[in-house]
């Protein structure tokens, strides 16, 4: 797949300066723990022929069986391509803090777009949330995350799908899950248990981020939500390694796959730094990075349509794909 590299649409620094972004002037997701989400459209149903489990008995780390809380599952939302040819493959991961997730305009409706006017095999990620007690918090989103990326390989016949197009597009805090996917796929997260699935490979091929959460470490942009609830205690030296080893902008190589970024630099819940810091990183070890930092833009929406500017991301990611060479042709 070629790494082609693409501008980017507004520079960095002088976004840094023109707004005076900094990590101690940002204040964002900034909020206590929450209990875990618990919706029906966030729940394992056995019956339901596009449900795929990602481990067939317990998950590594289950406190039970639940369909909403225990069991991490993809959804699949199929392409009407006529083609027979095996077809890429984009998994979704959305957002929410890392304790709850919301299928309002992340999950579902990116996926169907995907599928629908892209043209791939799209999946819905619905990975493990953080519960009140700890349980769920860092490593176990990465399991679940890594195992889809290993699954869909895994099964790429039987899906249809060319296991060398397999990419991640993630959403806030999902965009920290994705991204991490990403710079650690040599790394199993310390899984406890090992399958064939196992075997396969875990570095996504293109990687895809809207207004994501990057950094981890306080110095470098405030603590979040999504840092309170992934990294809920953990303290001391452990604390701190996990704050580097989970941050982005401190963890690019050149093996790092071709990036899409989309941020709006007005994001209220979410600091733009984020994405600046990444975004600079990418450029220092030369990896391919197409990212648009849009003036104006609303976190949490998704194909934010409607919204001036930010709407247009959708169809800026379907021409990266393609100069990507990602899509069938």
């Amino acid at each position: 797949m070629p790494r082609n590299s693409h501008p980017i649409s507004v520079i960095a620094s002088l976004l840094i300066a023109t707004l005076g972004l900094s990590a101690q002037g940002r204040r964002h997701e900034s909020k206590p723990l929450r209990p875990a989400s618990v919706s029906s459209t966030n729940c394992f149903k056995p019956n339901d022929p596009r449900d795929i489990r990602l481990w067939d008995g317990p998950a590594p780390g289950a406190r039970g069986d639940d369909p909403c809380r225990d069991v991490p599952y993809l959804k699949v939302f199929r392409t009407w391509s006529g083609s027979q040819k095996p077809k890429a493959a984009i998994i979704v991961i959305g957002g929410g803090g890392y304790d709850r997730l919301t299928d309002t305009k992340e999950q579902a409706p990116v996926a169907e777009y995907f599928s629908q006017t892209i043209g791939v095999e799209a999946f819905v990620l619905y990975y493990r949330l953080v519960q009140s007690d700890g349980t769920y918090r860092y490593p176990a989103p990465m399991w679940d995350g890594q195992r889809a990326v290993k699954l869909i390989r895994a099964r790429a016949a039987q899906l249809g799908i060319d296991p060398s197009h397999v990419a991640v597009f993630g959403f806030s805090a999902g965009g920290h899950l994705a991204s991490t996917l990403a710079l650690h796929s040599a790394s199993d997260f310390d899984l406890p248990i090992h399958d064939t699935v196992d075997e396969q490979r875990g570095r996504p091929d293109l990687l895809g981020l809207g207004y994501p959460v990057i950094s981890m470490d306080p110095a470098d942009v405030p603590p979040s939500g999504s840092y309170n609830n992934l990294l809920r205690d953990f303290d001391g030296g452990e604390l701190r390694h996990l704050q580097i080893y989970l941050s982005g902008e401190k963890n690019v190589t050149d093996r790092t796959p071709p990036v899409f970024l989309f941020e709006s630099m007005d994001d209220a819940r979410i600091s733009p730094q984020n994405s600046v810091l990444f975004v600079s990183a990418l450029r220092q070890k030369n990896v391919p990075v197409d990212a648009h930092l849009f003036p104006h833009g609303e976190h949490g929406a998704g194909l934010a349509q409607g919204i001036p500017g930010e709407e247009d991301w959708p169809e800026m990611y379907h021409r990266w794909l393609d100069a990507q060479g990602f899509l069938e042709r």
